[in-house]
């Protein structure tokens, strides 16, 4: 048995005990709190900062590249104005990741509303977007795969088309998911990248057992129907 000098030093030990424990419950609160914050203030640094100032130095290229009379240099810019584009995508595939663990429970259709908005805010290209069906309630993979498509392809409209208008409609009918992107441009040009990008829409397409069709239509511009079955994988956490 303790006696009282000694109960009170048992009790004084678990009160710290328990003062220790409630801190360290709150020092992980506040840190689960603080990481999501953080990524979300770096990713809103380099979509609003990094990325603009590069936009703004690829304007001048392009610019610049319009007035260059020799073959060589402007072929030479043209492929600097390609990497360029290319490390501003890396960007942003970097933004997505840090912004990823916050946005999981994130509605679909806000994500790709987001995600147009973020792509098309510096173009004068006027586009139109539908979306029907329930996209919130696709499995967790295939929305990620229909945010993925609809980034790529809107992303190489605003690049390369040189489109004036462009529609992005994201569906679901008789249990299939349809991602469409057309546009009044001049069509798909040969570009490397450009042709790697659609490669990696149709193997988003052929791994969930859908189709990726890309065609000009008779009025001009280019069609691009990314389609998958929309129950495979997963629900996505609402």
């Amino acid at each position: 048995m303790f006696d009282e000098a000694e109960t009170q030093i048992v009790a004084s030990f678990a009160d710290q005990a328990a003062l220790a424990l409630r801190h360290a419950e709150a020092q992980t609160a506040v840190s689960e709190v603080e990481v999501p914050s953080d990524r979300d203030r770096i990713a809103r640094d380099l979509r609003d900062q990094v990325i603009q100032r590069l936009f703004a130095v690829g304007l001048a290229m392009q610019s610049t590249h319009r007035r260059a009379k020799n073959p060589v240099v402007a072929q030479r810019l043209s492929e600097h104005i390609d990497q360029l584009h290319e490390v501003i995508q890396d960007i942003r595939t970097a933004i997505f990741d840090l912004q990823n663990a916050t946005r999981d429970t994130a509605k679909l259709r806000t994500i790709l509303h987001e995600s147009i908005t973020e792509l098309t805010q510096d173009s004068p290209i006027r586009t139109t977007v539908r979306m029907a069906g329930d996209l919130d309630g696709l499995p967790a993979e295939l929305a990620d795969d229909v945010e993925a498509v609809i980034r790529e392809a809107v992303s190489n409209t605003v690049r390369h088309s040189g489109a004036t208008d462009m529609a992005v409609a994201i569906t679901i009918q008789d249990n299939e998911v349809a991602a469409e992107v057309t546009d009044n441009g001049s069509g798909i040009p040969e570009a490397t990248t450009l042709r790697s990008g659609l490669r990696n829409l149709e193997q988003r397409a052929a791994s969930n057992g859908g189709t990726c069709a890309i065609e000009r239509p008779d009025a001009g511009g280019t069609r691009l129907l990314w389609t998958a079955p929309a129950t495979r994988g997963p629900a996505r956490p609402v």
